[in-house]
């Protein structure tokens, strides 16, 4: 990805969105529905969605993003959730939960990746 804040917002401009702030290799969208990573393998875009966001909003956004990431060429994956806690001076912490496989989640198997 020659430039990857042009090509996560190419790809929001599907849904009307931009993004706001980034960060390193995170891109925080408009309204805190989702972040964009850019992943450290070649042409690959996660995306991670605030634990806020009701889960048919998430799919229907999703749904929208891979189909104009599949037009552009550029993979997208999702990587789990995340919510954000507030921390003294203005700054701002990330917890993010990676997405579990369903035999991952199976009682008794307490692996996540």
């Amino acid at each position: 990805m020659s430039n990857a804040l042009e090509t996560v917002n190419e790809l929001l401009s599907t849904l009307g969105l931009k993004v706001t702030h980034s960060f390193d290799d995170i891109y925080f969208v408009e309204h805190n529905l989702f972040l964009v990573i850019q992943s450290k393998e070649d042409n690959l875009l996660l995306l991670c969605f605030n634990r806020e966001c009701p889960p048919d909003k998430a799919a229907l956004a999703a749904l929208s993003l891979y189909a104009k990431a599949e037009d552009m060429g550029v993979d997208l994956g999702l990587s789990g959730t995340y919510d954000m806690e507030e921390m003294p001076g203005q700054e701002i912490k990330l917890h993010f939960h990676p997405q579990q496989t369903v035999k991952e989640s199976l009682p008794g198997n307490t692996k996540t990746h």
